[in-house]
């Protein structure tokens, strides 16, 4: 069956989609460039068998040890950088075949044995670092929840598998350094000291109320990345609309909170073991004080914020908003823009789900941002597995109905 799937380019310095037809079962994913960086800390492989050996030297590799059973078998333990976790693992690693050994038809099996925690990502492959796809389901045995079999065909070629297509640090920055109407400045750093960096639209000498967005503050939730960069991309682009809405707001984004937990490979927290997203409010963290430091020009009311929204991954598309019967102004905001958008999408194109999560006390995002300033505070969530084509219009629609909802409101009616 042929299907449409999706790659990725820069066009004019701007991430931007290309539609290609493919008969293949795998489906080509984001074009990433993991080879930009080489992650010093390893100049040894991590094990090598007769017919390869396996590597963890680049940006989100993550496996803590190896095995070899046999010539063409090894046992990958894949474990988090701390417990408790979520249980969800990322793993990632590249197999480079040794040419003298290997022959036509040559498999390696790797099992992917957890320590902690459970399967939950399909295996990606790349040949490049750049163009991902799906390891085709037949080459994936799951033993158990925590135990499952690769089959990885060899040729002269290294791959790479990761738990999903890898959108590394300096991806990022690549995007942020090439995005339109905007100045980029450093906010903070990191507890390894990588810059923490926000993009701000130009907004001349008349202040405006500001639209807060924040994404990657759990490492393995690239499919959140994903959604971000056309969102924002959208609300910056040289449409009526988008010039309409940066007239009358200001845009702050602060894409990559987490640079050190995306460069490790990590499960969900920082370097200091701490999950970012529980700690709005103490901000103990570095990254956390970084986005406090920020906020302070809302706390002393030079500047006023209408929205915040902060980009994760989990299992399916679904929004966490406010109940309807906790307050926010403008009023309504969620209820209205996400129906707006869902009239446009449909479940034939984008499925999603509203999740009235009333403030439950943690220092989430969420909740602080909602406490603080009573305005709509938003988590978008993308499933890990949502095809990817619909990942960017449905960031794109979206876009566009939070301007045009936002373009409407007047605050005196309220």
């Amino acid at each position: 069956m042929r299907k449409l799937a999706t790659t990725w380019c820069i066009r004019g310095g701007i991430f931007c989609l290309l539609a290609i037809v493919s008969s293949c079962q795998a489906v080509p994913l984001k074009n990433t460039n993991l080879n930009e960086v080489a992650k010093v800390e390893s100049s040894a492989a991590l094990c090598e068998t007769e017919l390869a050996a396996i590597w963890t030297n680049f940006p989100a590799a993550r496996a803590n040890h190896c095995e070899i059973t046999a010539p063409n078998k090894l046992v990958l333990t894949i474990s988090p950088e701390n417990q408790p976790i979520n249980k969800s693992a990322w793993y990632g690693f590249k197999i480079v075949p040794k040419r003298a050994s290997i022959k036509h038809g040559s498999i390696l099996y790797v099992n992917l044995k957890y320590a902690y925690g459970h399967h939950r990502y399909s295996p990606k492959i790349s040949y490049d670092g750049k163009n991902w796809v799906l390891l085709d389901p037949a080459k994936i045995e799951i033993l158990s929840k925590t135990n499952v079999r690769l089959s990885i065909p060899l040729d002269d070629r290294p791959v790479m598998i990761a738990a999903q297509e890898i959108f590394s640090n300096s991806a990022h920055n690549q995007w942020a350094e090439n995005l339109a109407s905007t100045t980029k400045s450093n906010i903070g750093k990191s507890v390894e000291g990588r810059p923490i960096y926000k993009l701000e639209t130009r907004s001349g000498s008349a202040k405006k109320p500001y639209v807060f967005i924040v994404g990657r503050q759990h490492p393995p939730e690239t499919t959140g990345a994903l959604a971000l960069m056309p969102f924002v991309e959208t609300l910056l682009g040289d449409t009526v609309l988008a010039h309409r809405f940066r007239d009358k707001y200001g845009v702050i984004i602060v894409p990559n909170i987490n640079p050190d937990g995306v460069w490790h490979g990590h499960w969900r927290h920082n370097i200091n073991g701490i999950d970012l997203n529980r700690d709005w409010g103490p901000f103990t963290q570095p990254e956390t004080k970084a986005i406090e430091n920020e906020l302070k020009r809302f706390k002393e009311g030079g500047d006023k914020i209408v929205l915040f929204l902060d980009f994760h991954s989990t299992y399916r598309n679904l929004f966490y908003t406010q109940t309807d019967g906790e307050p926010t102004r403008p009023a309504n905001f969620s209820r209205d823009w996400l129906g707006a958008a869902n009239a446009r999408l449909g479940d034939n194109i984008y499925a999603f789900t509203r999740e009235q999560s009333p403030n439950s006390g943690k220092p989430t995002s969420k909740n602080y941002m909602y406490s603080r300033y009573k305005i709509p505070a938003i988590t978008y969530e993308v499933g890990d597995k949502t095809d990817r084509d619909a990942i960017a219009l449905a960031a794109e629609i979206f876009a566009s109905e939070m301007m045009k909802k936002l373009i409407e409101w007047n605050p005196s009616h309220e």
